[in-house]
């Protein structure tokens, strides 16, 4: 049994990082982070090699982030950096690790926090519509356990 997170770079994800790692210490499992890899996260074909090495050093510091949170929550965690579909890569990842729960950040409402977290937003009502496993949508502003 686990907790899966899915994780990007917006702050609702990062508020469901803490969460999914204040519950994972309460309960002692491990938390499988997922982080799906999208047009802002990745070069472009045709890019120059500083903008590849951009996104690698960008990527990198995204997971000891996860890394800092989630060790000072003192749980064991697994980083998943996958491409493709949102909702079907944190759904296999659930299916495969046998997980309680999974956690994802609710997006902003207004007109500018909805249009750059679009994406965010499908995901998070995609694996309400989809998942066969409970779902937690997190706030941005939620604190930790």
């Amino acid at each position: 049994m686990a907790l899966v997170v899915g994780y990007d770079r917006h702050p609702a994800s990062r508020a469901a990082l803490l969460f999914a790692g204040g519950l994972a210490r309460a309960l002692d499992m491990p938390v499988h982070v997922v982080h799906v890899v999208d047009r802002s996260d990745s070069a472009f074909t045709g890019t120059p090699d500083g903008a590849a090495d951009a996104v690698e050093r960008r990527l990198s510091a995204e997971r000891q982030h996860v890394g800092q949170i989630l060790d000072a929550a003192y749980v064991r965690w697994t980083y998943h950096l996958l491409d493709g579909d949102p909702v079907a890569a944190i759904l296999k990842t659930a299916d495969d690790c046998a997980a309680t729960l999974i956690a994802v950040g609710r997006p902003q409402h207004g007109i500018g926090p909805s249009v750059s977290h679009l994406v965010t937003g499908a995901v998070a009502r995609n694996l309400l519509r989809h998942s066969t496993r409970p779902v937690a949508v997190v706030p941005e502003f939620a604190d930790s356990l």
